[in-house]
């Protein structure tokens, strides 16, 4: 199956050339992880290498964290945290994730982190990718998604888009674009738009969407609705990038909007899935799907 070729008569014009793979991370095989569930075929996405490990000054802006680099390799101290800087030379590292994450980016939080060979000649010198929190790693990649999904959609691995034989991401829709369009169905099946989606905020078991107010996402929850209620199939799927949840659902006090938006999109034939993750320092894994509940306050 090839990633990202457009239906041939009804597809739009994708963005970058279609068959081509995302830089970055790719796809890693090998045998499950411990905690899969039996049998199945594992979808993980490998981090870039080496990371090296990093402890958390401050957050500088939306897309930038201060650093120290710590001792030792990836793996060193592990995520129970307790990590030693090894310099007083703070790094500026770009942050691929928009959200607040405040009790992930605390002063003092160890961290794995990629740096650039030619980093002093750059506006950062790498990125933070993973944080140790309650004995965890979680992953701060919000680009992962997109990534995890294409490559479950190369694996058939996710039941409810399994039949889709072809796939275009960054696809056209009204005036902007939706992060995947699937067309090409066996058994035949309309054509699906999907918006993927990023959460690594966990409380008390319950993965909670999102932790800022995101008029971004609200809108595309309208387009999706807007294109069931057109006849197309319309899914948005999240990716829990930490392995402690056990359901999702919109954090209505961080975003009343968006619980609404959810609400609205559901109600006119939106489908939800979120998707719990295993986070090492060698790659992020798909473990298992978990339910998308009703929200809740706080």
């Amino acid at each position: 199956m090839t990633v990202g070729v457009p239906h041939p008569e009804r597809g739009p014009k994708p963005a970058s050339p279609a068959g081509t793979a995302p830089a970055g991370p790719v796809p890693l095989a090998g045998a499950p992880s411990p905690k899969a569930p039996p049998g199945r075929v594992p979808v993980a996405v490998a981090w870039p290498r080496p990371l090296v490990p990093v402890i958390v000054v401050r957050r500088l802006n939306r897309f930038a964290v201060e650093v120290l680099r710590g001792k030792g390799g990836a793996g060193t101290g592990g995520p129970a945290g307790g990590g030693r800087p090894a310099s007083e030379e703070p790094l500026r590292l770009h942050l691929p994730n928009s959200g607040r994450m405040e009790e992930l980016l605390a002063p003092g939080t160890p961290g794995l982190a990629w740096l650039r060979p030619d980093g002093a000649s750059r506006r950062t010198a790498g990125e933070l990718l993973l944080v140790a929190y309650a004995g965890r790693w979680v992953s701060v990649d919000a680009r992962m998604p997109n990534r995890l999904f294409a490559a479950a959609l190369g694996a058939r691995a996710l039941p409810p888009f399994a039949a889709y034989r072809r796939w275009q991401p960054e696809a056209a829709w009204g005036a902007g674009r939706l992060d995947f369009r699937l067309d090409d169905a066996d058994p035949p099946a309309p054509p699906c738009l999907v918006e993927t989606k990023s959460c690594n905020l966990v409380e008390d078991g319950t993965a909670l969407f999102p932790d800022a107010p995101t008029a971004r996402g609200s809108r595309h929850l309208d387009e999706l609705a807007a294109a069931a209620r057109q006849g197309w199939r319309a899914a948005v799927v999240w990716f829990v990038q930490r392995d402690d949840a056990r359901r999702l659902a919109p954090h209505r006090r961080a975003d009343p909007a968006f619980a609404d938006a959810l609400q609205r999109a559901r109600a006119a034939g939106v489908e939800a899935y979120a998707y719990r993750c295993c986070v090492t320092p060698d790659a992020i894994e798909v473990l298992d799907a978990i339910p998308v509940v009703a929200g809740r306050d706080s």
